[in-house]
């Protein structure tokens, strides 16, 4: 019960987020305007989803802040959703709603930076092997994905540029998680940026291409590892060892000399 009252926001963005792809399905008139509302309000799903399943919700919910000021500038940003007020409400009305409920849950919850530790150096431990093929299964499924959007034949401009790009940021995100001590928002990265490549043939419209199977298969893997090693890094708390290592290499270095 307790954890519920602490994450009401979180299970209200969920909500919202059901609410819009619902609507994106009901209410629009336009292909972009469905097109982008389903993609947007999967995201808000999404996050609200994994700041429920997470120990600490603040990422989840900063990605609920981000994604909605998004969904609610795209209608006033996007000319070709003003034959279509469907999408356009949905858009304003959910990304608002999503934006304010993330930025609760995110004042109310505790910052990532609140140790004032970076994530950033040698971990103490040795890195566990399920990282490592996590890390390495993240680079090579980037790699894959640009090599794919390249060589399809008969993909559109849109798919090579959308997919190969999704796919150099997810290289760089795995990257940034085979580096650090504490990977934790890195596996976050990974996975949203998985989930945007899964997304990006409804959003970008390219669905109907060959080039959509090279985003949607590789995006729901990377989205399946990114899940799982944020998940476990957020069990693990690897920040808070890393602060009392910290510490303690503090004393050992800096400890009072003898008097005398």
């Amino acid at each position: 019960m307790r954890r519920f009252i602490d994450s009401w926001t979180s299970w209200a963005a969920l909500l919202v987020g059901i609410g819009a792809v619902i609507a994106a399905f009901t209410t629009t008139s336009t292909r972009l305007g469905y097109n982008l509302t389903v993609a947007f309000a999967a995201f808000v799903v999404f996050f609200a989803a994994l700041s429920l399943l997470a120990r600490k919700r603040t990422n989840g919910s900063w990605g609920l802040v981000t994604i909605g000021l998004a969904m609610a500038m795209v209608p006033f940003l996007v000319a070709n959703f003003q034959p279509d007020p469907g999408a356009a409400w949905t858009g304003a009305v959910a990304g608002l709603l999503a934006m304010v409920l993330g930025a609760i849950g995110w004042m109310t919850g505790q910052p990532p930076t609140v140790t004032g530790i970076s994530h950033w150096g040698s971990p103490d431990a040795p890195r566990e092997k399920l990282e490592t093929w996590l890390n390495r299964g993240g680079l090579v499924i980037g790699l894959v994905v640009v090599l794919l959007a390249v060589i399809l034949p008969g993909a559109s401009p849109a798919a090579v540029l959308v997919t190969a790009g999704l796919g150099v940021f997810l290289m760089v995100a795995s990257v940034w998680a085979w580096l650090a001590a504490d990977a934790t928002r890195d596996y976050f990265m990974v996975a949203t940026v998985g989930f945007a490549l899964f997304l990006a043939p409804t959003a970008a419209g390219y669905g109907h291409e060959a080039a959509a199977w090279a985003a949607w298969i590789p995006g729901a893997i990377a989205t399946a590892l990114g899940v799982t090693g944020y998940l476990r890094g957020d069990a693990r708390d690897l920040t808070a060892d890393l602060k009392e290592s910290a510490v303690e290499r503090y004393h050992r270095t800096y400890r009072e000399a003898p008097a005398g």
